[in-house]
C-alpha cells in the first residue's frame, strides 16, 4: 500500500503545526508545505511587540530552524501559491503553472489585512500581516516621530503600545464609540481605551480619517471628522483582515458567512481539513459553529487536525478558544468564543485592573476575559468546559471560590 501524501497550503501556526504533529504522532507518509509568504514560518506575536521594538532577534522569530524542516522529512515550499485544483483528481494546480497531487489536503490559507477605499497606497502607509510589514514598520518607526493608527483593535493596539514604549508620540482614530464593544462589550471597551489614554495615546472614538493629505508619495497629514487637521509620519491601517477564501472556493468546498464550512474535526470534505482564520467549524463544546482570527487557535487546529490524520480517523476538536494580548503592563487572555451582546459578569478589581469578565449566554460561560487576573482566567475555561449554568450573582462575589461554580460531571 502506497504511503499517503498530506499537503498543507498555508505556512502560517495552523500548518507548521499541523506538519510537525504529524510527524510526532507516527505519520510516515509525505508531507509537503505549500506557503505564499517568503520566510519560513515564523511566531506572528512578535510581530506586534517584540520583534518591533528591536527586543529579539530575528532567529528567535522563527518557529524552526531550516534543518528541521528537512530533519523531520518535511518538504517546504515557499513563495509558491495555490491557484486552484481538483478535489476529485487530488490535485493542486500552482501559479508557476505546476501540479502538486496529494491525499489528503490541509488549508490553512490566514487571511489579508483589510484596506479601506478611501486610504492611499502611500510609501509610509502601511498594514501588519507578515514578517517582512513588521521590519518595514519598524524601520518606519525609527525615523518617524508621530504614529497614526486607524483602527482600535488588538494589533493595531499592540503596534500602539509598542510605539508608546520607543517614545513616539500615537494618534489612535477608531469609527466605533467604543473600541471593541462588539466583541468584549461597552464596559470593557471604555476600560481598553481608557489604558492607552493613560499610556498617553490620543485615542479618538467616533472618529474617522475625512481627507488624506500627501506630498509625493508620503500621507503628510490627515483631516478628521472630528474637524481636525493631524501631522503624521506614518499610518498603520489595522481595520481587520478578510479571510483568504479565493482557494476553497476555487475547489468548491462549502462556504457559509466568513469561512468554509467545516464539521465538529475541522473536516470541510472527504480528506479535506481546514483550520485558523477561514474555519467556521462547530464547536463540539460550545454546541454552535464559530470562527476565531487568532494565532494560538490556528495552532491548536492544526495539531488537532494531525492527529485525526495520523490516526486515520477524524476525532473532534473541542480545545476551547484561547488568545493573549500584552499592552504596556497589562496582560489580557481571552478564552472561549461570545460576543459583546451576551450578559457580561464582571469579579474583580476593574479600577486596579485586576479582574475577569464572565460572558454568559443561557445562563452558561461561553467566554472570560481576563485582565492581569491568570487565576481568574484558567477557572473561567473550567467553567466553559462544565456547560453547567452558573448563578451570576456568585460569579461575580469575589468571596465565592471559581472551582464550586464548575461542578464535575455532565449537565444536567
Amino acid at each position: 500500500m502506497a504511503k499517503q501524501r498530506v499537503v498543507i497550503v498555508g505556512g502560517g501556526s495552523g500548518g507548521d503545526a499541523a506538519a510537525f504533529m504529524l510527524r510526532k504522532k507516527g505519520f510516515d507518509g509525505e508531507v509537503t508545505i505549500l506557503s505564499a509568504d517568503q520566510d519560513r514560518p515564523y511566531d506572528r506575536p512578535y510581530l506586534s511587540k517584540e520583534f518591533l521594538r528591536g527586543e529579539v532577534d530575528l532567529p528567535k522569530v522563527y518557529l524552526h530552524g531550516e534543518e528541521d524542516y528537512s530533519g523531520q522529512g518535511i518538504e517546504l515550499r515557499l513563495n509558491t501559491r495555490v491557484s486552484g485544483g481538483s478535489l476529485q483528481q487530488r490535485r493542486l494546480e500552482l501559479e508557476s503553472g505546476d501540479n502538486v497531487e496529494f491525499d489528503v489536503l490541509v488549508l490553512s490559507l490566514g487571511g489579508t489585512p483589510r484596506w479601506l477605499p478611501s486610504v492611499p497606497h502611500a510609501a509610509n502607509v502601511f498594514t501588519l500581516r507578515t514578517l517582512r510589514d513588521s521590519d518595514a514598520i519598524k524601520q518606519a518607526l525609527q525615523a518617524s516621530k508621530r504614529l497614526l493608527l486607524v483602527g482600535a483593535g488588538f494589533i493595531g493596539a499592540e503596534v500602539g503600545a509598542s510605539a508608546r514604549s520607543l517614545g513616539k508620540e500615537v494618534l489612535m482614530v477608531e469609527a466605533a464609540q467604543v473600541p471593541l464593544s462588539r466583541a468584549l462589550g461597552d464596559e470593557v471597551g471604555r476600560v481598553y481605551a481608557s489604558i492607552h489614554r493613560d499610556h498617553g495615546v490620543d485615542v479618538r472614538t467616533g472618529t474617522q480619517v475625512e481627507d488624506w493629505h500627501l506630498k509625493g508619495d508620503r500621507v503628510t497629514d490627515v483631516s478628521l471628522t472630528d474637524g481636525k487637521r493631524e501631522e503624521v509620519d506614518m499610518v498603520l491601517l489595522a481595520v481587520g483582515i478578510d479571510p483568504n477564501l479565493d482557494l476553497p472556493k476555487a475547489l468548491n468546498l462549502p462556504i457559509e458567512g466568513p469561512g468554509v464550512r467545516a464539521d465538529e474535526a475541522l473536516k470541510a470534505a472527504e480528506n479535506v481539513y481546514v483550520a485558523g482564520d477561514i474555519a467556521f467549524h462547530h464547536h463540539p463544546l460550545l454546541g454552535r459553529a464559530i470562527r476565531v482570527e487568532h494565532w494560538e487557535v490556528a495552532k491548536g487546529q492544526g495539531r488537532g487536525i494531525a492527529t485525526s490524520i495520523a490516526a486515520g480517523k477524524s476525532t473532534p476538536y473541542a480545545k476551547v478558544p484561547y488568545f493573549w494580548s500584552d499592552q504596556y503592563d497589562v496582560s489580557l487572555e481571552y478564552r472561549g468564543n461570545a460576543s459583546g451582546e451576551d450578559q457580561a459578569v464582571w469579579r474583580g478589581d476593574r479600577d486596579g485592573l485586576h479582574f475577569s469578565v464572565f460572558y454568559l449566554r443561557d445562563g452558561m460561560v461561553d467566554a472570560v476575559l481576563s485582565m492581569n487576573d491568570k487565576e481568574g482566567g484558567e477557572a473561567g475555561a473550567k467553567l466553559i468546559e462544565s456547560r453547567h449554568k452558573v448563578d451570576a450573582k456568585a460569579l461575580s462575589d469575589s468571596k465565592v471560590d471559581l472551582a464550586q461554580l464548575a461542578p464535575t460531571g455532565k449537565p444536567s
